[in-house]
C-alpha cells in the first residue's frame, strides 16, 4: 500500500517536472506522414546550431542568404530540394539533392548519403520548420521559415530548441544581399 501511494507520488512528481520544462518534445513530426503539400515551395534559409567546438556551422558562415525550393519528386517517396545559395562574395551557388522518405520512420535519409538522417520539427513561429541533420561527423539544427526576415520571438524559440539539443552554437544568416534566384 505504501509503496503504491509511493509510485504514484513520484509519477505525479514527474508529470509536474515535465509540464515545467522549456524543451518540448511533442514537435518532432513523421516524415512519412506529415502533410507535403504544406512543405512545398519556397522557403528562406535563416540559422543554424551546434554543439560547441564541432565544425558543424563552417559551410554557413560563408553564406549572406540561401533560398530553397521543395517540389515532390516524380517518385511518391521522393522529395526534390534545389537551392540558390548567396555567398557573402556576391557569387550564387546552385545545390540539388533529394530526400527519401520512408514509410513508419520518422526521419528523411538523403540520396547519395546514406548515413545522414533528417528529423522535422514544428514550431510555434508561423511559416517556420526546423530541420535536425545527423550523420557521422555532424549534428545541427537549420531553422527555415517561407519569409526572409525572422521576428525576434522565433529566433528565440529556435535558441531554446538549440540549447535543449545541446547546442550552444547559433549562427544567423546576415540577408544582407540581394537573394539569388532559383532557375
Amino acid at each position: 500500500m505504501i509503496s503504491n501511494a509511493w509510485c504514484y507520488l513520484l509519477y505525479l512528481y514527474g508529470l509536474i517536472i515535465d509540464s515545467l520544462s522549456i524543451c518540448n518534445n511533442g514537435d518532432h513530426l513523421s516524415a512519412s506522414h506529415i502533410n507535403r503539400t504544406q512543405y512545398m515551395g519556397n522557403w528562406h534559409f535563416l540559422a543554424a546550431s551546434a554543439g560547441p567546438g564541432t565544425n558543424a556551422l563552417e559551410i554557413f558562415k560563408v553564406m549572406d542568404n540561401a533560398q530553397f525550393t521543395v517540389q515532390a519528386g516524380l517518385e511518391e517517396e521522393k522529395l526534390e530540394f534545389r537551392a540558390s545559395i548567396k555567398v557573402k562574395d556576391g557569387s550564387c551557388v546552385p545545390r540539388k539533392w533529394i530526400y527519401l522518405l520512408t514509410e513508419g520512420s520518422t526521419k528523411l535519409r538523403t540520396e547519395g548519403h546514406p548515413d545522414r538522417l533528417t528529423e522535422l520539427f514544428s514550431c510555434r513561429c508561423p511559416e517556420c520548420v526546423v530541420l535536425k541533420e545527423t550523420d557521422n561527423s555532424t549534428a545541427r539544427l537549420l531553422l527555415y521559415s517561407r519569409s526572409q526576415q525572422l521576428e525576434d520571438v522565433c529566433m528565440e524559440e529556435f535558441r531554446r530548441k538549440s540549447s535543449c539539443e545541446g547546442y550552444k552554437d547559433v549562427i544567423q544568416i546576415p540577408q544582407k544581399l540581394e537573394i539569388c534566384h532559383l532557375t
